[in-house]
């Protein structure tokens, strides 16, 4: 089996992506052509949908195709270890995101002592 569906572009709204689902053999393959996706990276088309979550789809029509691939997948063994990856890894990505902003403050706290002289 082998299903494209197409995906919202936040950057190019009138160019769709397309995240392909191959199965063969009982094996699972997802490739996105999104810029993550063509670097073999993880990306966010690739995780929304084996959560469910299909509020990206460009064509609406491609809704049912989503949600029968969907179901295979949640219906398969390793479903519930892909979702606890996916949660390990969003919740890894909250903490990166609180660590970013708590190192820009520390680098803006070093500035402002630079700038403004410190007393020693």
């Amino acid at each position: 089996m082998d299903i494209t569906i197409f995906v919202k572009s936040r950057s190019q709204p009138e160019s769709p992506y397309s995240v392909n689902f191959i199965i063969v053999d009982g094996m699972l393959r997802i490739r996105c052509s999104c810029p993550a996706g063509i670097h073999g990276q993880l990306c966010k088309h690739k995780t929304s949908f084996i959560e469910g979550y299909n509020k990206m789809l460009y064509d609406i029509s491609q809704k049912e195709i989503l949600a029968d691939i969907i179901s295979t997948i949640q219906d398969s063994p390793i479903f519930d270890e892909l979702s606890k990856i996916i949660k390990r890894k969003m919740e890894i990505e909250k903490i990166q995101q609180k660590l970013k902003k708590e190192l820009k403050d520390i680098k803006l706290d070093l500035t402002l002592k630079f700038k403004n002289g410190i007393k020693l």
